[in-house]
């Protein structure tokens, strides 16, 4: 993933290998690793794509309206890249699109969700994809232009999402049993 701006930054991660890289484009013309993410953790900082959903999407509507209400800090640049960028350099946050009846899924998992899925879970965080509550890794791709809805974050946002969304969270029941019972 490429960022330009003040800074021009690409992100690199490879499959199988832990860990994202950020690297920097010096003045000189060289790349310098400036960082390893390995974790996402939690954070109250949220990207909410395709906001119109939440007209006919009650479930979204619940999910937005709780970020509001914990005073979650928003961040949306109406890109998804320079938003899930974020969420890998401050190790923390989610990113959301969403479909409903009136608003069709606009993401490709081809060229745009599956790559920074990739990002996003070597980085230590998590995907849910496709309103199956898998890793966006884990869908079948059947055509170049297959499109989804996304939310790409910490493993807890995820859970979070996933919960008010579909009502359940089932990858990620072990981590609710370990939060409750730390000792176990």
């Amino acid at each position: 993933m490429g960022i330009y701006g003040p800074r021009t930054v690409f992100c690199l991660a490879v499959a199988g290998y832990p860990g994202t890289h950020e690297f920097l484009l010096m003045d000189d013309g060289k790349w310098v690793h400036v960082k390893e993410t390995t974790e996402i953790g939690e954070g109250k900082l949220f990207a909410p794509g395709n906001l119109r959903a939440t007209f006919d999407n009650p479930a979204y509507e619940r999910l937005i309206s709780h970020y509001l209400g914990e005073k979650y800090t928003l961040r949306y640049t109406g890109g998804m890249v320079p938003d899930v960028f974020q969420i890998i350099v401050k190790e923390k946050g989610v990113f959301t699109n969403v479909t409903s009846p009136s608003t069709k899924a606009k993401l490709r998992i081809l060229f745009e969700v599956a790559p920074l899925a990739l990002l996003v879970e070597n980085a230590g965080g998590a995907s849910s994809c496709d309103g199956k509550c898998v890793s966006a890794l884990d869908i079948p791709i059947l055509n170049y232009d297959q499109r989804t809805e996304i939310c790409f974050g910490s493993i807890g946002e995820v859970r979070r999402f996933e919960e008010y969304l579909y009502g359940n969270s089932p990858r990620f029941s072990t981590v609710n049993e370990l939060e409750a019972n730390p000792r176990q």
